[in-house]
C-alpha cells in the first residue's frame, strides 16, 4: 500500500517545507516503506484540515504535525493506524 504524505504549505519554495520534505523523505527510504509526497499550498486545504499553522504534515489523511518535523516515533504510529 503506497502511503499518501501531504504537506500543507505556503509554498514549495518555504525553507522549512523544503526541510521537513527532505527529512521525511530520508525517514521513508530509509526505513523502505513507499510514500507518494505533495505540497499542498490551496487555501480549500487549509480550511479542510483547519489549520493555519504551516507547515502541516497530513500522513493518510491524518494530521501527524503542525509547524514541525514528527518524530519518527510519531511517523510509525500514524502509518500503521
Amino acid at each position: 500500500m503506497k502511503n499518501k504524505v501531504e504537506i500543507l504549505s505556503p509554498g514549495p519554495g518555504c525553507r522549512k517545507t523544503k526541510k521537513i520534505v527532505k527529512s521525511l523523505k530520508q525517514f521513508f527510504n530509509e526505513n523502505n516503506i513507499d510514500a507518494e509526497f505533495i505540497i499542498v499550498s490551496s487555501l480549500k486545504e487549509f480550511l479542510k484540515y483547519r489549520t493555519w499553522i504551516l507547515p502541516t504534515v497530513i500522513i493518510n489523511n491524518k494530521v501527524v504535525a503542525r509547524g514541525y518535523m514528527p518524530t519518527d516515533k510519531v511517523i510509525i504510529k500514524s502509518l500503521y493506524k
